[in-house]
């Protein structure tokens, strides 16, 4: 990890950069957790001969359109123009307009902002060296990548403002074969009618579709040509599970005998998350959110419960949770078993009866309670 954040330090303090980098991860695994606790301060540490730099962070979750972006990076900056921009160019040897100043304008004069000189430090506003751009959630935008792509290689290639991105790639190839997914499929299958293709026996219809599909609409290509042009590396985010899930757990401090219990439990909590096989941090987050009830509860009219119950509750709140928003398992599969006896009862006949049902519950109890011997497992 700290080989990461170094690579990281080392293309910022660069003197000169025409390229972004790219910190590439699995959905939930920490990445935005990694750039705020990790990297962030590092950055705006540094100190290279007299320069402070500013980050600007921007999530790109649910954007729909460029403008929005602008905004956003208008927001961040604060940045107010008026009419004397001119006289500043002139003093100070200005003769175009970065695009990152460009940015504050547009979005200037989209809120209207009044002119007044005094509120403006234009030197400060047309520094571009000092600044680093982050953007995460790319996968998450709706917009075209192409495009975002496109409005971000503006930053790097035309002003040199070091940026970074922050994204799940494998989400990203998903979105750009499934975007527009039913015209894509009028239009392939409009083609190859015209073309007389279309009731050929030669291949299945459903795989003729599909190629034609990815002939005519390659914005995977398209994905990887913007990509080699604007990406100078690609970092692979590998998480240190253990230090963000301390941090997660830190947030519960302020329930004394809470926090107590999950401290004291913190192993259990990796290692359930561990056996998920998901490495998805935002389901843990709402897994120990569900079990701070559950705790409460139990304590508020059970109070003489066994710590060995709060143990495996615990336990089966964070398994059940990965099964279910992980997408492995329906919650139907739970429903019908009404306690803890039917649970064990149904353990014993999956080893009798071949059903697709007892025969997940079994090997759910196997991965999740493997080495954990307790009578209550299931709640």
């Amino acid at each position: 990890m700290e080989d990461l954040v170094e690579s990281i330090l080392d293309y910022v303090r660069a003197d000169y950069t025409d390229y972004a980098i790219m910190i590439n991860g699995e959905w939930g695994s920490g990445k935005t957790y990694f750039w705020n606790n990790k990297v962030k301060n590092k950055i705006e540490a540094l100190r290279i001969n007299g320069k402070r730099y500013t980050t600007i962070y921007m999530s790109l979750y649910g954007i729909s359109n460029l403008e929005e972006i602008s905004k956003k990076i208008f927001i961040e900056t604060t940045q107010l123009m008026d009419k004397n921009m001119k006289k500043y160019m002139n003093a100070t040897g200005q003769s175009t307009i970065p695009e990152y100043a460009k940015t504050g304008l547009d979005m200037a004069n989209l809120f209207g902002v009044t002119q007044n000189g005094d509120k403006v430090d234009y030197a400060q506003f047309f520094s571009t060296d000092d600044k680093i751009l982050c953007f995460d959630d790319l996968e998450r935008a709706n917009v075209d990548v192409i495009d975002i792509l496109g409005y971000i290689n503006n930053f790097v290639e035309h002003d040199h403002v070091k940026t970074i991105i922050i994204c799940t790639e494998k989400e990203l190839s998903t979105k750009l074969k499934n975007s527009n997914l039913e015209m894509k499929t009028f239009i392939a299958t409009y083609i190859l009618d015209k073309e007389g293709n279309l009731t050929k026996p030669d291949l299945p219809m459903v795989e003729k579709i599909r190629d034609k599909i990815e002939y005519v609409f390659d914005k995977a290509n398209d994905y990887e040509r913007i990509k080699e042009k604007l990406i100078g590396e690609t970092f692979e985010y590998q998480p240190e599970f253990s230090y963000i899930i301390n941090g997660i757990l830190m947030r519960y401090e302020n329930s004394a005998d809470l926090i107590r219990f999950l401290r004291e439990n913190t192993g259990y909590i990796i290692n359930t998350f561990n056996k998920s096989g998901t490495r998805n941090l935002r389901i843990l987050k709402h897994a120990l959110n569900d079990f701070k009830k559950i705790f409460e509860m139990v304590n508020k009219y059970y109070p003489n419960t066994n710590y060995r119950v709060l143990q495996t509750m615990l336990i089966f709140t964070i398994a059940i949770s990965f099964e279910i928003k992980a997408g492995k398992i329906t919650k139907e599969k739970f429903m019908n078993l009404q306690n803890n006896e039917e649970y064990k009862a149904m353990l014993v006949s999956s080893r009798i009866l071949m059903d697709n049902r007892q025969f997940y519950i079994k090997e759910f109890d196997s991965n999740y309670y493997y080495n954990f011997k307790v009578e209550y497992r299931f709640f």
